[in-house]
């Protein structure tokens, strides 16, 4: 016996379905062009999310593998090949902790946070551009609810 199942089409639905949408859209050639065109050492979209991890990580400490790994959602091993990467076009350095000799400290040189910083003012221009017939009050409302599902995605992934 066959049963079908009705399943109805709800706004969580639409919701999924833009978050898709917007994600694929700033994976297609033509935005990472955009985004990373005339920025020097900075030649891939890997390598702007490990100058970013490390940027974060050093905001709140020191920078490690393990902690571009958990930033980028990578196994560790991943994050050592890229990082080693890195390292060797000149962006970050890596030397062993003070405290733990197993463990490395990760830092943007200077050619690194001035690539990452030219790479982020770009990213900046590619929303604003995108957005810039929105009335504020929108921008601000977008802004607030997304910061909200951000920190709900965040609170469900950290099991």
């Amino acid at each position: 016996m066959c049963y079908a199942y009705i399943v109805l089409h709800s706004h969580y639905d639409d919701l999924d379905e833009l978050l898709t949408r917007i994600h694929v859209a700033r994976q297609r050639p033509g935005w990472r062009r955009r985004l990373l065109e005339e920025s020097g050492p900075v030649t891939s979209v890997t390598t702007l999310r490990v100058l970013r991890a490390v940027e974060r990580c050093q905001q709140v400490g020191g920078a490690s593998v393990r902690d571009v790994a958990e930033y980028m959602a990578i196994e560790q091993s991943t994050a050592s090949r890229t990082v080693a990467a890195v390292v060797a076009s000149g962006l970050l350095t890596k030397t062993s902790a003070t405290d733990d000799q197993r463990r490395c400290v990760l830092v943007l040189t200077d050619v690194g946070r001035k690539a990452l910083a030219e790479v982020t003012d770009r990213r900046r221009e590619l929303v604003a551009e995108t957005i810039a017939d929105w009335p504020d009050a929108d921008v601000d409302t977008l802004v607030s609810l997304l910061g909200r599902l951000a920190q709900r995605f965040e609170r469900g992934s950290a099991v």
